[in-house]
């Protein structure tokens, strides 16, 4: 019974340790490019405020206003708070897809 609840303790203790760290948020804000499907990029800048402007030549329908960090993951918003799309982490870099049309997107530095 001790070997069983010496085992349960240490993989809970392995289980947190390894959760804390691959949910780490990622320090996302400054300036990025945002790339959605084959269009060109936009600046799309993240203020560590939680809120984001676009440069004038983003595609109409980007909308992207808010974003936050959640887990290792980029949540992308609107203005009125609807999400726009989810993008991991990937090599120094965010991808996922724009929830309107499935459209991948991309922000890279």
């Amino acid at each position: 019974m001790n070997a069983l609840r010496s085992f349960l303790f240490t993989s809970l203790a392995v289980a947190a340790i390894v959760g804390t760290t691959a949910m780490a948020a990622p320090d996302a804000a400054g300036s990025w490019k945002l790339t959605v499907g084959n269009g060109a990029p936009c600046n799309l800048v993240l203020a560590p405020d939680g809120s984001a402007a676009s440069s004038a030549d983003c595609a109409t329908g980007n909308r992207v206003a808010r974003w936050r960090a959640v887990a290792d993951k980029i949540e992308l918003r609107t203005a009125s708070g609807e999400t726009v799309g989810i993008l991991v982490a990937r090599d120094g870099a965010f991808a996922g897809k724009r929830f309107s049309d499935g459209r991948t997107m991309v922000l890279s530095r």
